[in-house]
């Protein structure tokens, strides 16, 4: 029987859209962009973030879309085809959506950099998901070779990408948070003096909305 190929990690990142940093011109709302910064990140919405940042909804829409077909790309290797993709796709939207956070009234520190605080309600996923993937992919297999079939490697990559969007979907359907965490992102000035947050500390603070850690 051949080998069975686990699907362990279903997200390398979550997709970062704030790479335009916030205007520093007139009275600067850090809440409000930290806010609109997390809701184009994961809830797709981009008005807010464009008219803060002075982009256009069109580019901040197209980087969200760019790192959502990154999160994607692990399916190639499964050889789904574009009906499946798109099947994921629509699945990532809705879980990145379900994401649920508040953000609080923003610090400022002596040195003109804000301090914003963000209470992360952390959405478990994987934990239900991966719990029983290996026996019921071993099960699965078993009964196959029991019934006198040999699965070959696309039916097993069928089968495991069938699986993790049934068991996602049901989650995601129906999605469980753990108690919120509190939580902080500093918003300063760059080099040209506009406002923007560090994109490694803001990545650690979109991975913080859900259990990643357990997608292995």
């Amino acid at each position: 029987m051949k080998s069975i190929k686990k699907l362990t990690v279903m997200l390398s990142m979550i997709m970062v859209a704030c790479f335009v940093t916030g205007c520093a011109l007139g009275s600067f709302d850090a809440s409000g962009y930290v806010r609109s910064c997390l809701d184009a990140n994961l809830h797709g919405e981009f008005e807010e973030y464009a008219k803060i940042t002075r982009s256009e909804v069109s580019e901040v829409e197209s980087l969200y879309n760019s790192f959502l077909d990154s999160d994607l790309e692990f399916l190639s290797a499964y050889k789904a085809d574009d009906a499946k993709k798109q099947q994921f796709r629509e699945l990532f939207i809705k879980l990145y959506k379900n994401t649920k956070y508040e953000v609080g009234e923003a610090t400022k520190g002596d040195d003109g950099s804000y301090s914003v605080p963000v209470k992360v309600y952390k959405m478990d996923v994987f934990k239900n998901v991966m719990a029983n993937i290996e026996a019921d992919m071993t099960k699965w297999a078993e009964d196959q070779v029991a019934a006198g079939t040999t699965p070959s490697t696309d039916d097993i990559y069928a089968y495991v990408l069938d699986y993790m969007y049934d068991a996602m979907a049901k989650e995601v359907d129906n999605p469980q948070y753990e108690e919120p965490v509190d939580s902080s992102i500093k918003v300063a000035k760059n080099s040209e003096g506009a406002y923007g947050v560090d994109q490694t500390e803001l990545q650690n603070l979109l991975e913080s909305m859900i259990d990643i850690e357990n997608a292995q």
